[in-house]
């Protein structure tokens, strides 16, 4: 297990118009094209990579490879981003950085990657954003279409570089709320199901006496139970994620109303096509066998069956109606309570779907098919170099914290994250419980007695206890918790 960290609060992001290359020719550089201006990103992820050991015998020579160790020749590898939703209206651009990973960290490295692929093999990046995301937008925005377009000019043309959208389902939302248009992002067949079975962690909710009715916003209630039933989850994957061999996830560091935090686990249900084969909660209060917000505000009941009948698909009359009805009303009820769609730390459901994502992407290999042994490689990147605070995933505040680490351990990678957040990830199920897994395990680390590398010197990892200097905001409904 490797825990490399850069934290300088002077880091900003560069400017887009010189596709994020760097300004500086390093030895192993073999794209020629150079940035007229600062780009002190490029040198952080470079920074971070030798910091870690990669490679350490060959580096500051042409021949450096860091991710050679993790990613051989004719490799398929994806990077998995967190483009979650375009900014809109008058957001500020702190804010939708704050959101989003930027395209400066995702082009240094896709460099490195084609560095270990050495002419063999193929990268593609994205992810699969809100069904409601303009796919267009949100990579203008991000940066993530200039990365496209540099490497269609500059690449060398033996390695393909794709920016893919892994959704293949997508909907339109006018202004009044009501869904216009939904169709799908690929008319391909991208798909991959793999069930669990009882090896999930949803299967656990199951008793005698309760049958989960499982739940994720703006979709088909009876779509997301037909897709898990006691001793069957099963989960839709885009089949670009199943058919890598290496995939690197690279997530904003911030916060998460229904987990906590968004990091690399919670990272993974970006690789999925159909969403709506996630469940986020439990329909109704724990009284009643759910976990969509607590037995004190019974009075949402009527909000949370409004829900239902609009996204059910024999609900046609008046259905425009009935949207725009939801929509708003939803958006009043979350200058109250943020509580509504399981956004409180009594969601005991949305962590164990993510933590269930993590082991299959780990343990399916490219017929769709679970092993006991690992498929493939999975490598963390967090982007924190402005990170999100307070009402995440969604609304986040912005913090300039000019932070990037490096783990090839996605769960030691996200248990520093939370403690460079100033969180005790004992707090987090979806970390807490991410350890110790009897099948399909995710880690077998310690990495409470772990070393890290933070800034050039080497120190425990109880040395991020109270945080970078800045303990991020917890989610509103998470305060007393966190």
């Amino acid at each position: 297990m490797i825990v490399s960290i850069i934290h300088d609060p002077n880091i900003k992001y560069p400017g887009g118009g010189d596709y994020f290359s760097p300004d500086h020719a390093w030895p192993e550089y073999r794209l020629g094209h150079l940035s007229g201006k600062p780009n002190p990103v490029y040198a952080a992820v470079r920074t971070c990579l030798a910091q870690a050991g990669l490679d350490k015998n060959n580096f500051g020579q042409p021949g450096w490879n860091p991710l050679g160790e993790y990613i051989s020749p004719g490799n398929r590898v994806f990077l998995l981003c967190n483009f979650v939703k375009e900014k809109e209206g008058f957001g500020s651009d702190a804010g939708f950085e704050a959101k989003c990973t930027h395209a400066s960290v995702i082009r240094a490295v896709i460099d490195y990657v084609l560095l270990a692929l050495n002419g063999k093999g193929s990268i593609a990046f994205g992810n699969a954003p809100l069904q409601s995301c303009d796919w267009s937008a949100v990579t203008q925005q991000t940066g993530a279409a200039q990365v496209q377009e540099f490497y269609s000019k500059h690449g060398n043309g033996a390695v393909n570089v794709n920016l893919v959208d892994l959704r293949q389902h997508i909907i339109r939302r006018s202004a009044l709320g009501d869904v216009t248009t939904n169709f799908h992002a690929d008319s391909g067949d991208q798909c991959v199901e793999v069930d669990l079975n009882t090896d999930s962690l949803l299967d656990q909710l199951y008793s005698s006496t309760q049958q989960p009715r499982f739940r994720v916003l703006d979709y088909d209630p009876r779509r997301t139970e037909g897709c898990h039933q006691r001793g069957h989850h099963r989960y839709i994957l885009n089949r670009r994620i199943i058919e890598s061999d290496v995939v690197i996830s690279i997530p904003k560091l911030k916060t998460h109303e229904k987990v906590g935090i968004t990091c690399g686990i919670k990272g993974c249900v970006g690789a999925v096509a159909h969403k709506d084969c996630l469940a986020h909660h439990r329909y109704g209060p724990p009284k009643r066998g759910g976990d969509e917000y607590s037995d004190g505000l019974s009075a949402l009941a009527v909000f949370s069956a409004l829900h239902d009948r609009v996204y059910s698909s024999n609900a046609s009359a008046g259905r425009s109606i009935l949207h725009s009805v939801n929509y708003f009303s939803r958006k009043v009820i979350r200058r109250f309570t943020r509580a509504l769609s399981g956004s409180w730390p009594g969601n005991d459901t949305c962590w164990r779907m993510a933590v269930d994502l993590a082991r299959i992407i780990k343990y399916t290999d490219k017929e769709g098919t679970l092993h006991s042994d690992p498929q493939r490689t999975h490598l963390l990147i967090t982007d924190g170099i402005i990170g999100g605070e307070g009402d995440g995933p969604l609304s986040p505040l912005p913090v300039s914290l000019g932070y990037l680490g490096f783990c090839d351990d996605i769960v030691a990678g996200d248990y520093g994250n939370a403690l460079a957040m100033g969180f005790d990830p004992q707090h987090l199920p979806i970390i807490r419980e991410s350890f110790g897994l009897a099948k399909y395990p995710l880690t077998d680390a310690d990495p409470s007695l772990a070393e890290i590398r933070i800034n050039g010197r080497t120190a425990s990892i109880s040395a991020l206890r109270n945080g970078l200097g800045k303990k991020f905001l917890p989610p509103r409904e998470w305060r007393q918790t966190l």
